[in-house]
């Protein structure tokens, strides 16, 4: 039979942790989970609402650019949501200003599709409504249509996604703004010079 060794446990003096602030110790070792899943949950809001209206007009220079702003909310979002997951005080700015943008959004092509929806059933023959509205709101619905063929179901659908986005994205700024001051205070008084 083998001999067991004697386990023995060596004590120290040195403690790499603040047990006066145990909060902000947990801080250093989590991420700041509550933004990133709330930014997550802005992209998706935003890219439903981009569908309606992109399914809802015309293709012209008006939805390239709504597709280009798109695609650089989408890039700049998760950019911004991966920062303030690790305590980043500017990326937090930047949700609440894609925020802001979410906001400015609605009065675009939302409104627009609504205004020209009224416009095209007070008068079916209206050159702007024809113009600008797609086929799945005033074409055959049973071809194009995945959604109500109404415009202003549409319009109004669009306004709560984006509305919701841009609620999204600002709550997630402000939280992760505030969780990063106060993980910036904390590691104010934190010895950094052995690692984390």
């Amino acid at each position: 039979m083998a001999k067991k060794e004697k386990i023995v446990f060596k004590t120290t003096d040195q403690i790499y942790y603040d047990t006066t602030d145990m909060q902000g110790q947990m801080m250093r070792y989590r991420n700041n989970g509550f933004a990133y899943k709330l930014g997550m949950l802005a992209i998706a809001f935003s890219v439903l609402g981009a569908f309606i209206c992109l399914n809802s007009y015309k293709w012209d220079l008006t939805v390239i650019i709504k597709i280009l702003g798109n695609i650089v909310i989408l890039l700049f979002g998760f950019l911004s949501i991966e920062k303030v997951k690790s305590y980043s005080l500017k990326y937090s700015y930047v949700l609440i200003g894609i925020g802001g943008l979410c906001i400015a959004r609605i009065f675009w092509i939302p409104l627009r599709l609504i205004t020209l929806f009224a416009q095209f059933q007070a008068d079916p023959t209206d050159p702007e409504a024809t113009k600008y509205l797609g086929p799945a709101v005033i074409g055959d619905a049973k071809v194009n249509a995945y959604l109500p063929q109404s415009g202003t179901i549409r319009g109004i659908a669009a306004i709560v996604l984006i509305a919701l986005a841009a609620t999204c994205f600002i709550i997630a700024g402000v939280q992760g703004a505030l969780k990063a001051k106060r993980y910036a205070e904390y590691m104010s008084h934190q010895d950094t010079t052995k690692g984390v």
